[in-house]
């Protein structure tokens, strides 16, 4: 039904001056003009009418936000990127221009900023099932930023210097299966990540995260053992800038007892700091593992607060068979097997149900899965781009009609600056990415 249409069939038969300015009220406001050019893809003329209200009012924050929307959808990331972040230094409210602004910096190869704005725009939302779509866009962006680093460590290896590297940093190396039991493998990782975890907790010490050395051992290509070589881990502690690696192995004692040896070593000398050993009950791997972080804490004489070792002493379950699950979870997805992973998550989950982290990451990788395309979560981590995730709305309307939204900014002229001279790039700026990528979420409309 058109304006007037409905104009009419509203109002009836009324005087000419009255049905005049009840069909002036009815009329499209410009801000619902453009918006409705970008709807039906008229980029063009969506910037014009942008910039002809903006040539009126500059710190317009909407009319900024729709000609970054409508510069977004040209590819004109660069440009796009200045006027989302005007917009938002306007209306720091508008979740849409976060999210636009997160998607803008991705297709600028700035996965940083990136996962910045993708948090926030996680916590603005009030749309609970998007925060899970954006918690799985973050691991994909981390783990392509991680592979950048170690591509780049790789490139500028012979000018690294361990000596220059601060002495509280630390990485913790995959330990390696020494026993007969297989089945306990994905301990390998298990065990790094939940000491990494533990090691993190202490704010004296600087813990490499495991995602940037699993990148690194894919960009070296000598396998996870390659990690415990004695000739190759003082170069993997080198290229992680690690003062100091903590590796180790562990093997089964009986069919139920586990042995877990660690030692510490400095990565540019080989000097031995610290060796220790723990060995118990498999049901008790948590304990197990915590007294072996504060044996190592021990041995590198490092002090530690209450507060700090009340956090360590958290255990996230007492299920032994829970945590082998979620180990081998996290050996599917660096390999990119998303439904593999997805199974393990879930066993982990079934066996323990308050088993936080686990639960976590299962739903992280179902919508990673989601994200890849057809069968990819099943192909391996080069999987080729996926198509889009349908666009999370906008939370304002959401929250205005629950009262929760506040009065938008309206001294917006002391918040901008009105300096910027608008205008798109030469050209539009090509997407350049390490391994292929699957399609940002749509921003919402």
């Amino acid at each position: 039904m058109t304006i007037r249409r409905f104009c009419i069939s509203h109002f009836g038969e009324v005087p000419v001056i009255i049905f005049a300015l009840a069909l002036s009220s009815c009329a499209p406001t410009a801000y619902e003009v453009t918006s409705g050019l970008l709807d039906q893809g008229k980029n063009d003329d969506a910037i014009a009418n942008a910039r002809a209200n903006l040539a009126r009012n500059p710190n317009d924050p909407l009319f900024l936000k729709y000609l970054g929307i409508g510069l977004y959808n040209k590819k004109y990331y660069g440009d796009a990127t200045a006027y989302f972040e005007r917009s938002l230094s306007a209306d720091p409210e508008d979740d849409q221009a976060v999210y636009y602004l997160a998607s803008s910096y991705e297709a600028s190869v700035e996965y940083e900023k990136a996962i910045q704005y993708y948090r926030r725009y996680r916590e603005m939302t009030v749309f609970g099932e998007y925060r899970d779509i954006v918690d799985a866009r973050v691991k994909i962006l981390y783990r392509q930023e991680m592979q950048i680093e170690a591509k780049k460590a790789l490139l500028e290896e012979s000018h690294l210097d361990v000596a220059s590297v601060p002495p509280n940093t630390l990485a913790v190396l995959y330990f390696e299966n020494k026993g007969n039991m297989r089945n306990l493998d994905p301990l390998q990782k298990g065990i790094a990540d939940m000491m990494i975890t533990d090691l993190s907790k202490i704010h004296s010490v600087k813990v490499v995260e495991r995602v940037r050395l699993q990148k690194l051992v894919e960009e070296l290509n000598f396998g996870e053992s390659g990690l415990v070589d004695e000739r190759t881990a003082p170069r993997v502690g080198k290229l992680l800038g690690a003062y100091r690696l903590v590796k180790g192995t562990f093997f089964d004692l009986t069919s139920d007892k586990l042995r877990i040896d660690a030692l510490v070593a400095q990565t540019r000398s080989g000097q031995v700091d610290g060796t220790t050993d723990i060995s118990g009950d498999m049901k008790q791997f948590f304990r197990l593992e915590k007294e072996l972080v504060f044996k190592i804490l021990d041995e590198l004489k490092i002090p530690i607060t209450n507060q700090e070792r009340v956090s360590i002493l958290e255990v996230p379950t007492e299920n032994f068979f829970a945590f082998l699950q979620y180990s081998q979870g996290i050996d599917y997805e660096d390999k990119g097997l998303y439904d593999q992973a997805v199974q393990s998550y879930t066993s982990a989950v079934q066996s323990d149900p308050n088993f936080s982290q686990a639960r976590s990451s299962l739903s992280t990788a179902k919508k990673t899965g989601e994200m890849m395309k057809g069968g990819a979560s099943t192909s391996g981590s080069n999987a080729v781009p996926t198509q889009s995730v349908p666009p999370p709305p906008s939370s304002s309307l959401a929250k205005e009609s629950i009262g929760g939204m506040s009065e938008r900014a309206s001294s917006t002229s002391t918040n901008v600056n009105s300096g910027f001279v608008p205008g798109p790039s030469s050209s539009p700026q090509p997407t350049s990415v390490v391994t292929p990528l699957p399609e940002p979420p749509k921003p919402p409309k």
